[in-house]
């Protein structure tokens, strides 16, 4: 059983990022607070921090795919817990922003 379907969601490594925002319809979120996004985040990220989930989760349509980040990776776990059973696919990118600022050479 792929671990989609044990869990509800996926997760990505940075180098299948690519991938996963070619899908089609997907957004991708920054879960991290506005004075980290403003700092440096992923191209074409969308701020939705994560503690206001239940208020922006209501934003999101029906079938749009999403792919969370954070700093590490901690908090896109817990809000993949949150928002799975909503319909469009669901990722997490292991080891957040940090993973993919090492992968891109920036320094944080």
């Amino acid at each position: 059983m792929e671990k989609e379907q044990i869990y509800g969601f996926g997760m990505v490594r940075v180098e299948e990022m690519e991938e996963i925002l070619n899908r089609g319809r997907v957004w991708l979120i920054d879960l991290r607070n506005e004075e980290s996004y403003r700092k440096g985040h992923i191209r074409n990220a969308r701020n939705y921090p994560f503690f206001y989930i239940e208020e922006w989760k209501k934003e999101i349509p029906d079938g749009v795919g999403l792919l969370l980040y954070c700093e590490h990776g901690n908090q896109s776990l817990l809000a993949a817990r949150k928002l799975r059973g909503r319909r469009g696919f669901l990722y997490t990118l292991i080891g957040g922003y940090q993973a993919y600022s090492q992968a891109n050479g920036k320094k944080d």
